[in-house]
């Protein structure tokens, strides 16, 4: 697989509203696209569709140049795909599952075996080889559901909120697989709701809204349309209030907000308290805001915290108002 693209894709479950509208989207080799939006909003049935498990009422989904819902049985071979339910069989064990799955696909006993072992390593889970997933944790189960998406090395890779039920580290370490599979060459999408697991992770981004694409392309690109440089950070000072706001100010942060540092206290004066929560932006990099929080030390200003409120999807969802569902 080298494109998939949506070509003014409709599809109405009722015949009256459209989950998803006129949607064009793009999806390279070795990119990693996060598909964002409100619950209801055509996340899911833009996956089914991309999967060819759905088909379009109008429209049509091209892999390289063919028409996906044509070669649907040829396709399917080649994506990997995590719906909203997991799919597991509660009676098996961990490699019995990946097993099955394994030889779906066409593999022989020793390749099987071989794929099966490395994805229990990789996903942390060959401890659990013979543990039947009834007795597994949620975030074991989600785990193992990752993984038979790429039990046979697909080329597409769809993804319907795969962190859920995992743990931070969890969390992390999925990113690093996935990294590593986009650098491989599959094409990645992951539809989620919690943006700052997306944020520095992938490579373009779309939003949808009442089934329509409202935003579309290069993360970075998107950024800096919707004009987000202007990083939210909140910085908690516990001496030195109005020193703090002369540096913001000198380095053109836009202050939004000055705040009691705890719940209970009053709403300080820099005139005369020492202490505040300032809600700040700052424009640049996360280096920038390092060497602000270096100048605010050496001005004896006692900073005991200065961390990014926002991630930057965060604030590109923000700026488009409020969540629109179908």
């Amino acid at each position: 697989m080298q494109r998939v693209v949506c070509v003014d894709v409709n599809h109405s479950y009722d015949g009256v509203r459209d989950a998803v509208r006129d949607l064009r989207l793009e999806i390279r080799a070795g990119e990693v696209l996060a598909l964002i939006g409100p619950n209801g909003a055509g996340k899911s049935t833009t996956l089914r569709i991309l999967a060819t498990l759905q088909k379009p009422d109008r429209g049509t989904v091209l892999w390289d140049g063919r028409d996906a819902w044509d070669d649907r049985y040829a396709i399917r071979q080649k994506i990997g795909f995590l719906g909203d339910g997991t799919a597991l069989y509660p009676g098996m064990t961990a490699a019995g599952y990946l097993t099955f799955f394994a030889e779906c696909y066409g593999q022989d006993d020793k390749a099987a075996k071989g794929r099966v072992d490395e994805l229990l390593q990789v996903f942390d889970l060959a401890s659990k080889a013979n543990a039947r997933i009834s007795d597994m944790s949620k975030g074991m189960r989600q785990r193992l559901a990752i993984a038979r998406t790429l039990v046979h090395r697909p080329e597409l890779l769809l993804l319907d909120e795969p962190a859920d039920g995992l743990d931070p580290l969890a969390r992390r370490q999925l990113r690093e697989v996935l990294r590593q599979v986009a650098a491989e060459g599959v094409g990645i999408v992951i539809s989620s709701h919690i943006l700052r697991e997306l944020d520095g992770f992938c490579d373009a981004v779309a939003v949808i809204q009442q089934g329509k694409l409202e935003v579309h392309g290069p993360v970075d690109e998107v950024i800096n349309r919707y004009e987000v440089g202007r990083r939210l950070h909140e910085v908690q000072v516990t001496r030195g209030l109005a020193r703090a706001i002369e540096i913001l100010r000198k380095h053109e942060g836009l202050i939004e907000a000055l705040l009691p540092l705890h719940k209970g206290e009053p709403q300080p004066d820099p005139e005369k308290d020492e202490r505040g929560l300032l809600r700040v932006r700052i424009h640049g990099s996360e280096e920038r805001a390092a060497h602000l929080l270096k100048e605010l030390v050496l001005a004896d200003v006692e900073v005991i915290s200065l961390a990014k409120v926002r991630s930057d999807l965060e604030d590109v969802y923000s700026s488009l108002g409020r969540d629109k569902v179908s």
